[in-house]
């Protein structure tokens, strides 16, 4: 079933939200006994024309192990922004939901694009040009494609319509 585009660029703001507000979204795999692995993902990156986005592989070798053996993921991002909870919390309510819920499945590890290291180091900006910065990031060798199946809108109770 295809996402509609009007909830895909619903998700696509709110990933880049909770990128953006909590430095990462978070990305749900299998473990090879069938527990649950979550890890943050903070170079979650969403395609404007299709259901689909990328992801650097270089941080966590069980979430690589995990998709290698089954690709079934889900990712959770949540709009951490101070301003957005705050005026939620004084309307009573959410303008909108404040996170998304996707679920897909994970392509096998490739190298980056120039195109695509470019891309995530405009989303890091200036942060990529300190220490810190350029240790996470200034090596970006291994991307994982993911398609999305499903879209789902966090709702919090009567917060959210």
């Amino acid at each position: 079933m295809a996402i509609p585009a009007v909830d895909w660029e619903f998700a696509r703001r709110t990933v880049q939200r909770g990128v953006a507000t909590s430095l990462h979204c978070a990305i749900a795999s299998r473990n090879a006994d069938g527990t649950p692995h979550v890890t943050p993902i903070g170079s979650m990156l969403l395609h404007r024309d299709s259901a689909s986005g990328i992801y650097f592989d270089v941080f966590n070798a069980r979430l690589a192990r995990n998709v290698d053996a089954d690709p079934r993921v889900t990712v959770l991002a949540v709009d951490s922004g101070r301003a957005v909870w705050a005026r939620a919390l004084l309307r009573g309510r959410f303008g909108d939901s404040p996170g998304v819920q996707l679920t897909g499945s994970v392509g096998p590890a490739r190298p980056g694009t120039p195109e695509e290291i470019a891309r995530f180091h405009r989303v890091v900006g200036p942060l990529l040009h300190l220490p810190g910065g350029r240790a996470m990031w200034g090596d970006l060798p291994r991307v994982r494609d993911v398609r999305f199946d499903t879209l789902d809108r966090v709702h919090l109770g009567r917060m959210t319509r």
